[in-house]
């Protein structure tokens, strides 16, 4: 589970560095095996998906009160018809 988490962040183009807890050396070599794991681009997206932070009010609270037809007409990505 370590390897997989530590090899999603080695992915990332936006990560510089991780830093890396282990007081174990068991526990240090399981994570530096993240380096050999290759994870697919579906891969790395369902975990993005599942790992996307919560909207934070008051963007969840405007998309929320956007009805369908303000929605249809500015498109869904916008909560603010202006």
């Amino acid at each position: 589970m370590a390897q997989i988490a530590v090899a999603w962040l080695l992915a990332k183009a936006v990560v510089a560095s991780i830093i890396l807890g282990a007081s174990k050396l068991s526990q240090l070599e399981d994570n530096l095996g993240a380096i050999d794991v290759n994870l697919s681009h579906s891969q790395i997206a369902a975990l993005d998906q599942i790992t996307a932070p919560p909207s934070l009010y008051p963007n969840w609270f405007n998309t929320n009160m956007v009805d369908d037809k303000h929605k249809e007409i500015f498109g869904t990505n916008r909560a603010e018809p202006f």
